[in-house]
Parts: structure tokens; sequence; C-alpha cells
């Protein structure tokens, strides 16, 4: 999450000093099939001269014979609270594409109406909105996605469906200690929220040398224990890796 968090929060868009491309992919469960894939591709920068920020990411999820894909475009609104700290408020809007491919399900009534067309997909506009305080020192944000609940209608005849694109509710903090001369630890949160489930969060620990080489550990509440590291080159390329 705070390795792309332009894809949680729309008000993220601009808030780095230069335009950010990135690729962002996880494998749950590796070694079992069917297991969960996900892929993001993102683009998001300033625009500096009216206080703005703009961007846009597409992903693909993947889970056994599920499929869940998107666009969306987003923008940013940046307001200077103080020389240092500034308020950023934004907008995302996109469409959602749920797919379930019949051909890899194995059914024990062949006659199930619910598989009569083999290949099922319905699409969905959504929307989201976000805040995000921050400065070279520390970051807060709240974002909401999702916000349009809609419904996930399969089927035309059938208006009983109880499938809906619940509004998820989010928080990310983070704060930038610097220990001793080019070592800083950066502690940060992201707190998860939908209806009705607990609230979840996930913690995380990361030591920075010289902006340069980074690891971290992370705990995401009654799941599981993450060990991450990565490398920044000339401030101009990241490469990262994390084990859950």
């Amino acid at each position: 999450y705070f390795l792309n968090d332009f894809t949680i929060n729309p008000a993220v868009a601009g808030t780095k000093d230069a335009w950010v491309a990135q690729s962002n992919n996880r494998f749950q469960w590796v070694g079992i099939t069917d297991a969960p894939r996900t892929y993001v591709l993102s683009l998001n920068g300033p625009i500096r001269y009216y206080n703005m920020g703009i961007g846009g990411y597409v992903f693909n999820d993947v889970t056994g014979p599920t499929r869940r894909a998107g666009a969306s475009v987003a923008y940013a609104y940046h307001i200077p609270i103080t020389e240092e700290i500034k308020l950023s408020l934004g907008l995302t809007f996109g469409v959602l594409s749920f797919a379930i491919d019949g051909s890899q399900i194995s059914l024990q009534d062949q006659a199930d109406v619910a598989m009569s067309n083999l290949n099922q997909q319905v699409i969905e506009p959504d929307a989201g909105a976000g805040l995000h305080l921050y400065s070279d020192k520390f970051w807060f944000g709240a974002s909401a996605p999702q916000l349009l609940n809609n419904d996930v209608q399969f089927f035309e005849d059938y208006d009983e469906s109880t499938a809906r694109l619940t509004r998820h509710y989010f928080l990310t903090a983070g704060y930038n200690f610097e220990v001793v001369d080019d070592l800083v630890l950066q502690p940060s949160v992201f707190v998860k929220y939908v209806d009705p489930l607990p609230v979840q969060f996930d913690a995380t620990l990361r030591a920075i040398y010289k902006n340069t080489v980074w690891a971290g550990v992370s705990y995401r509440m009654d799941d599981a224990i993450g060990f991450m590291m990565g490398y920044n080159y000339n401030d101009n390329l990241m490469i990262g890796y994390s084990y859950d």
C-alpha cells in the first residue's frame, strides 16, 4: 500500500515531484492452483502551475474462474496549508468489469441456469474520493472507493441479486524519522473497513538507508507477516519485493 498509495487514494495524484509510472504485481498462495493474482499499472503526476495532479490506472485481478478488471482516471487539487504542508482533495472515475468463465467450473447439475452462458460479464461505472495531508515528514490520507454502491446484475430477468459493489473506507498514515545521518525509519499504517466486516489494519516499519536501499517488516491483522526489501537507483527507478 505504501509503494502505490495512488491506487488507494486519488488525492495522492501529483504529490510527488515528478511523474510516477508503476507496475505492481501480487501473487497470493504461491504453488496453489487458481490462487489469486493481481496486476496493476498506474501513472500520475503534478501540474504544478495550477496546483493540480492527474493520473490513471488499470488493473486485472484473477481468482480461479473469476476475473475483476477495471480502469480509472483521477484528479486532485492541492491546497498549501503552510510552506511545508499541503492538503490534496481528489476524485476518481472509472469502470469495473466482473467476469466468470463457466468452462473452468465443474457442475454437479449440468442444467444449472446460472451457468447457461459459459462466459458471463458485467460492466459497472465506479467513482471514489479522498483527501491527503502531506509534507516531506509525514502523510495522512482518507479515501472511499466504490461510492456508487452499484448492484452486480448478471441476469437481466433476475432482480433479486444481493451482489453489490460495497463501499470501502481506507485510512493511511506514516512518518519519516531521521534516526542518524542517511538512515530513516518509516512506520506506516493502512486501516480498512467494509460493512459488515470488522476493521482490519496493516502496520509496516521500513528502514531506508541513503534513500537507496530499504528493508522492512509488516503485519496484517489476523492474516500475515510480511518481509520486504527494495532498491532505489538514482531517484529514478525503484524495484521492490515482499513475501508474506
